[in-house]
């Protein structure tokens, strides 16, 4: 089998991200729009190489297979913690074609080595039940000292669920 190649994610590839951010929004259900599709590539044209990075890798037959990428994003100092800012990992996605082969744990070494070059110290990420053991095997866990919680605001509240 061919060796794995991943690579920094260019601008040029942010209508071939969102296609795979896509689905894996509707892997969880959720229902992206071409609105949306439209919105989110410009969004990462114009991010990655910013607080944006991703990593990605080539699909044979063109377009890409998987990709990830992740939100950089400052924080208030914390006692312990050395870095000023933290990463947010988002749409580890690969073409159903291609799953199976390795290429999300390859994504996700590729981004964690370039967030330590980049001295961040606290990466966070929401995880799908499917990728909930590849997360823990690169070192992730669910956090115990606080519960996470989210407001949603605005037109986004008519999706809060009933408790």
């Amino acid at each position: 089998m061919a060796a794995i190649v991943v690579r920094p994610a260019e601008p040029a590839d942010a209508a071939e991200i969102v296609y795979l951010g896509a689905l894996m929004y509707k892997a969880v259900g959720a229902k992206p729009t071409p609105i949306w599709a439209l919105d989110s590539t410009a969004v990462v044209k114009e991010r990655l190489g910013k607080d944006l990075y991703g990593m990605v890798i080539d699909a044979e037959e063109g377009g890409l297979a998987a990709c990830g990428l992740v939100n950089i994003v400052p924080r208030l100092p914390r006692p312990g913690r050395q870095a000023h800012k933290a990463g947010y990992v988002q749409w580890v996605s690969t073409a159903p074609q291609y799953h199976r082969r390795g290429y999300a744990r390859e994504i996700m070494t590729a981004l964690l080595e370039w967030t330590d070059e980049q001295g961040i110290e606290v990466i966070e990420l929401h995880a799908t039940p499917d990728g909930r053991e590849l997360y823990r095997e690169l070192g992730f866990f669910v956090k115990t000292d606080n519960i996470s919680m989210t407001a949603l605001r605005a037109d986004a509240a008519k999706e809060v669920p009933e408790v």
